[in-house]
This record gives C-alpha cells, structure tokens and sequence, in this order.
C-alpha cells in the first residue's frame, strides 16, 4: 500500500490510453500518447491548470491512474476450529476423524474499476472520440452494469484497497495408521470445500501454469455478486498414501537382505477450478477506465447452466486428442461479440474444474553401520519421482478468445522434486536421483 501511495501523481505518472498503433513514429501511437499526456499533466499540474484547461491543451490527454484506500483499514482476522476423534484398534492400528472449519474476515480487495464506465455517446474532454465503448462491445443500449460517464473525470483507472473480502473453509479427514514389525502404513482422504472472493489477497496469482487467477472484483460495485466463490486453492478431494518398509538384521549371507528401507508416497487430487475469460472484452474495457489486464481478464458470459469438469480427453492434438471440454459460442461467449450481452454475463468466479493429478515416489536405500558411534549408519540409495512417469495434465485454455479455447496445451510438474519448486525445470516426467546419507 505504502509504495502505491508513493506512485501516485504528480510524484509518478500513469495512463492508460485508448486504441492506438503501437509501431513508434506513426502518427498518435500508444506511446506518444501516453508521453503527451504526461507532458500535458506535468506542465499543466506545475502551472495551476484544471482538468478542463489540460484537456483543452492535448487533444489525446488521458487523466492520470490513482490509488486509494478506504477510510478505514483491518488486519485480516481468522476464526478456526476443529474437532477430532481417535480410536486404537488393538495395538498397531488407529483411527482418527478430524474436522477443520476457519472463517476469514476483513482480507485485502484491490479494486480497480471504482472509475469504470461505458458511454454510449462521445463524453466531451473525457471520451470525445466518436467510438464509444457500447460501439466497440457491438452493443446498442447501455452496459447495465456500468455507468455512463466516470465517477470522477479527472482521473483515469482508480485502484482502491479495502478490508472486504471474506472466506470459508470446512473439511473431513479421514486417517487410518497400521504398524506392522517392519512396516508402517498411513493412508489419509479429506473431503473440502473452501470459498472466497479472492484468493491470495489479490496480490499473488495462485497458478502459475495456462491460466491465470481473479485478482480484482468482477463487477467493482458489488464484490460478492459474481466473484463469491470456489476459492482458486479448492481442493475437493484429496487422497495420500505413505508407507515404510525397513528389513530386519540378519546375520551371515543374509545380512544381504538386511537393514533396507523402502519407503514412499502416493497421492491423488481432484482437479483446481478456474474461470472462463474473455481477452477480447478485457481489452476494450480497459480503454473505459476498467484497470484489469490480460492476465487478469473479464469473465465469458456462461449460457449453460452448473459446473463444468474437464479431464485429459480435452488434451488438444500435440497430445493426441482433440475434444475441447468448453466451446466458444455455444456454452461461452465473449463480452464483445456483436448482440451478444450488455452486461457482465452469467458466470460465477471458479466453476468451471481441471483434470485430476496423481503421483507416486519411490526411495530404496541400503544402510550400513559406520563404527563412529553406536547409532551411526551410511546409507546409499535411489530415489525415483514420479516412477511410473504418469503425465498429469493442466487446466485447459480457459481464454474464450484463444484458437485453443477449451483444450488442454500444458502438462504440470510435481509440487517438489530433485529441480526444487518455481525454477523453470521440467520435473513432470520420472526424475531419478543416486542419494547418500549419512546419520549419526
């Protein structure tokens, strides 16, 4: 927030322009454009001017982007609770029934289409140019859910934060634990649901792969309206399955087979949830004062009705097949598709569901006794991830706009591997690793 402050005008200077070419040295480009309004701003801003006399002065003037906040701002606060139930079935089995429930007030919202509007005529000094936004959407009544002239003339995108958004988490797990003489098995399910209005404050995308996540309210005068939903981390289905084999001590030849350890871990998810988008639409409000980019767009007005799952059969051709699980026209449609809609559509954030993942690792270690200590031992092993090279999928192109629209393009890597998480190195097919320990 401080450093948002900081870049406000007259200090730092933003705009954002209209339609324009984007190749320097045409004649009233993006770039000059927003170079003039600048120039337009500072010298009209050091001499006193309004708004009126520094539009007079630069046709192509655009007013400057600000950042505000609510009067009052909180600390986000949590609620959590839970409930637990263990029961021992003899002396090596267990069983446990634990419920998770938090509920989250007061978190960050960054709101940037406070300014938002869409003429339908030219706006004089504002918006004088004879394509108003309601033409360029192909729309001949107002947008229902915009105003028809800025809120405040003299700036441009407005990004306000406040302390509105809320959460909602509750899950079941269910957790069985058997120990046998040299072998321990654990395996664990947990059904969730988990809903916000954003996800991450707003501040970092939750996925990083084809699609990008909601940072900014759908409809900026009513939070809740379209963006109350499943959250971007909703997980609703989890399964987990570890286990640990170690060979006992044997003395003479068969001490060969002695002091192994084989262990790993297994585990499967239902798919993430994302939200049909709409480039095309996110590129012509943007020009309205709708301080939203492309990579956080504008929801597709949905005509179908519930959820929507998406498995591996929506992998587009590279992969070997070619049914898209969403359809461009039929079941979405963008925002500016001529007589299409004039308002934001009928789609709730998060309702459309990615394939499923699952991945299991191996590790095989050997341990020897060194004589440095009594407990100490040299261990050399394998260690295998993903060992049986089980491709797991993205979600598909949810981008209404895209060729790809509805088809899966990328594949995922694991959480964690032997390249580490967030590097860039491809972790999704088997990973081998030769591994040495030492424990003493």
């Amino acid at each position: 927030m401080a450093d948002s402050f900081l870049n406000n005008p007259p200090l730092y200077n933003q705009f954002f322009v209209g339609p324009g070419a984007l190749a320097p040295g045409t004649p009233n480009n993006i770039l000059s454009q927003a170079s003039g309004a600048n120039s337009a701003f500072v010298n009209g801003f050091a001499n006193a001017g309004t708004f009126n006399s520094i539009s007079l002065s630069n046709p192509f003037f655009v007013p400057p982007a600000i950042f505000n906040s609510t009067r009052m701002m909180h600390a986000p606060q949590y609620q959590e609770w839970n409930l637990e139930v263990q029961q021992g079935i003899g002396q090596k089995t267990s069983v446990s029934i634990n419920y998770v429930g938090n509920h989250q007030i007061y978190g960050p919202v960054r709101n940037a289409g406070l300014n938002a509007y869409c003429n339908t005529n030219p706006i004089p000094l504002v918006a004088p140019s004879p394509s108003t936004c309601a033409s360029q959407l192909g729309i001949t009544t107002p947008f229902a859910d915009l105003p028809l002239a800025p809120t405040d003339a003299r700036f441009g995108t407005v990004t306000q934060i406040s302390s509105s958004n809320v959460g909602n988490y509750n899950g079941v797990t269910l957790s069985v634990r058997r120990r046998f003489s040299a072998l321990q098995i654990q395996a664990n399910y947990t059904f969730s649901h988990a809903l916000d209005e954003i996800s991450n404050a707003g501040i970092l995308p939750f996925n990083f792969g084809t699609n990008e996540n909601t940072l900014n309210p759908q409809d900026p005068f009513n939070l809740r309206r379209y963006n109350y939903g499943n959250a971007d981390y909703d997980v609703r289905h989890y399964g987990s399955l570890s286990y640990v084999w170690t060979t006992p001590k044997e003395k003479g030849w068969l001490g060969a087979l002695s002091s192994w350890t084989i262990s790993g871990t297994a585990f499967w998810r239902s798919g993430l949830p994302i939200t049909a988008i709409d480039d095309n639409g996110t590129s012509t409000l943007s020009s309205f004062n709708l301080g939203i980019t492309a990579g956080d767009p504008v929801f597709a007005n949905y005509t179908g009705r519930g959820p929507v799952v998406c498995t591996r059969a929506a992998l587009e051709p590279a992969f070997g097949a070619s049914s898209p699980c969403l359809f461009g026209g039929t079941q979405f449609t963008g925002l500016d598709v001529p007589g299409s809609i004039n308002n934001w559509g009928q789609q709730r954030r998060n309702q459309v569901w990615g394939p499923h993942y699952f991945d299991t690792d191996l590790s095989v270690m050997k341990n020897f006794h060194i004589p440095v200590s009594e407990a100490s031992t040299l261990g050399i092993g394998v260690q295998f991830f993903n060992i049986l090279n089980h491709p797991n999928f993205d979600q598909p192109d949810a981008n209404v706009s895209s060729s790809t629209f509805g088809q899966i393009i990328n594949t995922v890597s694991v959480p964690t591997s032997i390249l580490g998480s967030f590097l860039g190195g491809d972790a999704s097919p088997r990973l081998i690793q030769v591994k040495g320990m030492f424990t003493f």
